[in-house]
């Protein structure tokens, strides 16, 4: 069983998922059409966006370069970590 998440952490991801929601619905996209660009499971997408899924670094490059953005553009939300 993995281990729990600390709630900084589930606040991280719920985020970033809360981000990246914004930024394909932007693109007018729906999950599956995003999915399919990045090759991705639609259903991974959809727990991204829910916070459910910590994705592993190759998943968020794909899902980067399928919405054609900096990769770090992601990570950019308002109250979002700066380097610490």
């Amino acid at each position: 069983m993995p281990d729990p998440i600390t709630p900084r952490l589930a606040e991280l991801r719920r985020q970033f998922g809360l981000r990246l929601r914004e930024v394909r619905e932007g693109h007018g996209l729906t999950q599956e059409q995003l999915g399919e660009l990045a090759d991705v499971d639609r259903k991974t997408i959809n727990r991204i966006e829910n916070g459910m899924y910590s994705p592993h670094l190759d998943k968020v490059f794909q899902i980067a370069d399928a919405l054609r953005m900096p990769t770090r553009d992601l990570f950019e939300w308002s109250g979002a970590p700066e380097h610490q």
